[in-house]
C-alpha cells in the first residue's frame, strides 16, 4: 500500500528523467523496479525484511563489524537495482536505481570510546540520499521539539494543526536564512501567536468628550468685486 502511494504521486512525472527519494516506510525493491519501468529513478532506505534475495548475497552484519565502521557490501540484479548494506553507528540498507557504492564520500564521526573524530567512508547512494532528504529530516526534528499536544478525536483538526506547525517551522527557517537576529523556534512561535492575536483586535472609540477641543476652522477672506454704479 505504501508503494502504491508513491506510484500515484509520481504519476505526472513519468519518463521525464526525475529522481525521487523516500524513507524505509515506503521503500522496497519492487517499488524501485516499478518506478524504473516508468522512467523514474528512485533511492531510499530499506528495511531488512524487504530485501528479498539480496539479503543472503550481502555480507552479514557480523562480517561488516569485523571490517570496521564505514564498511559496506553491495549487490545488484539484472535490472541494475543496487542494494547497499553500510555500517555506520548501526547498519543501514539502501536501495537505488541510480546510485551504488562509487564514488565514495567521507563523513566525520565521533568515537565515544576514544573521544575523538574519525573519517568514515560513505557510499554514494547514502551521500545522495542524505543530500536530498536532509530537509525532510530537519523538519521532522523541529516538529518533534514542540509538538501539538492537544488531543482531538476529529482527524481534520489534527491535520490542520500539523500543517500549521509545518508552516511555522518553514517560516522560521526562512527567517534564519534572511540574516536577521537569530531567534529560537519557541520564541518565533510565540511571536507568531502574538501577531495573530493582535491582528484581530479593533480600535474602539472612547465615550465622552475628546481630550482636545478641535480648533475652529478659519475662513479665508474673499475679495469681492465692487459693483458699478
Amino acid at each position: 500500500m505504501a508503494g502504491d502511494v508513491v506510484m500515484r504521486l509520481c504519476d505526472d512525472i513519468k519518463h521525464k528523467n526525475h529522481k525521487v527519494f523516500f524513507d524505509n516506510f515506503f521503500c522496497s525493491i519492487p517499488l524501485i523496479e516499478a518506478l524504473k519501468d516508468q522512467g523514474i529513478y528512485g533511492t531510499g532506505t530499506c528495511r531488512a525484511n524487504r530485501l528479498k534475495g539480496a539479503n543472503q548475497k550481502l555480507k552479514s552484519q557480523k562480517q561488516l563489524k569485523e571490517m570496521g565502521r564505514g564498511a559496506c557490501s553491495v549487490v545488484s540484479n539484472n535490472a541494475n537495482i543496487t542494494v547497499t548494506r553500510w555500517l555506520d553507528s548501526s547498519v543501514v540498507h539502501m536501495v537505488s536505481s541510480c546510485a551504488g557504492q562509487s564514488p565514495e564520500d567521507v563523513a566525520n564521526r565521533w568515537v565515544k570510546k576514544d573521544k575523538t573524530m574519525m573519517m568514515v567512508q560513505k557510499p554514494f547512494s547514502v551521500a545522495l540520499y542524505n543530500q536530498h532528504m536532509g530537509g525532510v529530516d530537519l523538519v521532522d526534528q523541529c516538529l518533534a521539539m514542540y509538538p501539538h499536544r492537544r488531543r482531538n478525536k476529529r482527524w481534520y483538526i489534527r491535520v490542520f494543526f500539523h500543517f500549521l506547525d509545518v508552516t511555522i517551522v518553514n517560516a522560521w527557517r526562512l527567517y534564519l536564512m534572511s540574516g536577521l537576529e537569530k531567534m529560537r523556534l519557541l520564541l518565533f512561535k510565540a511571536s507568531v501567536a502574538r501577531a495573530l492575536i493582535n491582528s484581530g483586535t479593533l480600535q474602539q472609540n472612547k465615550r465622552g468628550r475628546p481630550i482636545e477641543t478641535p480648533q475652529p476652522v478659519k475662513r479665508k477672506a474673499v475679495t469681492r468685486v465692487a459693483r458699478e454704479v
